[in-house]
């Protein structure tokens, strides 16, 4: 089996990593690994190659930053001339950035399988270009890997088929388990002259949606200021810097006594800062991960997240740029006797260290990618989604039964409560729980029979 893996940001290069990993260690898998080249730059990309122990890619692209059109573009353009000559037999990509999205769209209209790894993730905010890339990547793919029932949940309701989606935890736990061993608390402190006098809180901010708009970013300097007691460590990003000089907001950013500026950081050197950290504040999603996964509250800096786990497990709440709710969330959280505790015995939503495992697994088992192109015939022209509520007598069905008697995939579950849940072939249709399938009209008479509608 010939792969092609693509990737081209910090986080895909991270989630990537144990993913290529064990895909290595499978016989007769060749893998390409391509870098978009998105972030390309030394401290944004090159230095994660080399610290989670990942080869240089194969290819580089050097795409570079651009308009989101001509960026994804361009991705389009140039993963479909790799694609051409080596001929692969599917290519992955993992997350939700525009390289992402043009690895998906080339790899779709060449009709070669596209596996998306990280599916499912929703904030239902098309402002967001992340959002508008993950949703149209997992309409695409041939195979989906859920990081988290929510998200497992989120492609059944759009209709995407439980036969290709598997839920596998998220890989940027794998790396973070990997990658701990080497980071030292104590060490980190003392390189960054950081003497643990005051509450130390990790910030970062990126997302256009922030850096774009002055108020904002106003708005997170009046907390900092007002948090004088505070140690705020900012690894800043060359966008934030930039959109800080365009304000006139530099200048006071450099003023602040309480908020140590940092240039980009390498991974160790960041996941050393987070497990030195009471608090993390940040706007990225993948660093909520990594504050999930090493047991650290976070405030999110958005107005919404595609990880509400985070939120309903007691890991963090948003606070957006709104510094009165800032202030408020961090006094909240640095001083709720035994957060810590309590974070440690709670399960990290995002998975327990074995996704990329899982992933590789499924890819080995399927082997033949081609087959899941394979277009679904509907004697009656076009699926027909249905819902209903199990009674009594469909007990002792499962979803493969249900199948095998009304000819209706079940496309999504909900209990009781309404609470979405994750199922297989051998799950049960328990009375009482809402179901909600998708068939072949033609076999609407055996359905109608089954559910006696």
């Amino acid at each position: 089996m010939r792969l092609i893996i693509s990737v081209g940001t910090r986080p895909e290069i991270i989630k990537m990593a144990p993913l290529y990993e064990a895909l290595s260690k499978l016989n007769e898998i060749e893998l390409l690994l391509v870098h978009t080249g998105q972030h390309y730059d030394w401290e944004m990309s090159g230095i994660f190659f080399k610290e989670l122990g990942v080869e240089e890619p194969d290819i580089n692209l050097n795409i570079g930053s651009d308009d989101q059109v001509s960026q994804t573009s361009a991705v389009m353009k140039e993963i479909g001339k790799i694609i051409e000559s080596y001929e692969p037999d599917g290519v992955i990509a993992v997350g939700d950035t525009n390289s992402v999205l043009g690895t998906a769209i080339a790899a779709s209209k060449m009709e070669v399988p596209f596996i998306h790894v990280e599916s499912g993730l929703r904030s239902y905010d098309f402002s967001m270009p992340e959002e508008i890339n993950r949703r149209i990547s997992d309409h695409l793919a041939s195979l989906n890997f859920a990081p988290t029932s929510r998200a497992f949940s989120n492609l059944m309701e759009e209709g995407i088929s439980p036969k290709t989606t598997f839920l596998s935890g998220n890989t940027i736990v794998d790396s973070v388990i990997k990658v701990l061993r080497k980071v030292s608390a104590k060490r980190t402190l003392e390189k960054f002259d950081l003497d643990g006098a005051q509450p130390l809180v990790t910030l970062t901010l990126h997302r256009k949606e922030n850096t774009e708009y002055e108020h904002k970013l106003i708005g997170v300097l009046k907390a900092l200021e007002e948090l004088d007691d505070i140690t705020f460590v900012w690894p800043i990003h060359p966008r934030t810097q930039k959109a800080l000089k365009t304000f006139d907001l530099w200048n006071k950013l450099k003023s602040l006594k309480n908020v140590r500026i940092l240039e980009p950081l390498g991974y160790l050197d960041f996941l050393g800062l987070l497990i030195s950290s009471d608090l993390v504040m940040t706007d990225s999603g993948g660093v909520q991960e990594e504050a999930a996964t090493l047991k650290r509250p976070c405030i999110i800096l958005r107005e919404n997240t595609e990880r509400p786990e985070i939120i309903e497990m007691g890991f963090g709440e948003i606070a957006g740029t709104n510094p009165t709710a800032i202030i408020s969330l961090v006094r909240k959280y640095l001083y709720q006797a035994n957060l810590i505790e309590r974070l440690k015995r709670t399960p990290n939503p995002f998975g327990d260290g074995s996704s990329s495992k899982i992933i590789a697994s499924v890819i080995q088992r399927i082997w033949d990618l081609k087959s899941l192109r394979r277009p679904p015939t509907f004697k009656g022209g076009s699926p027909h989604y249905l819902a209903f509520r199990v009674d009594e007598s469909m007990r002792g069905y499962t979803v493969a039964s249900f199948r095998e008697a009304c000819g209706y995939d079940v496309v999504s579950i909900y209990d009781a409560s309404g609470r979405a849940i994750h199922f297989d072939e051998g799950t049960p249709l328990i009375p009482n729980y809402i179901v909600r399938v998708r068939g072949d009209p033609v076999n609407y008479g055996r359905f109608k029979k089954l559910v006696k509608i």
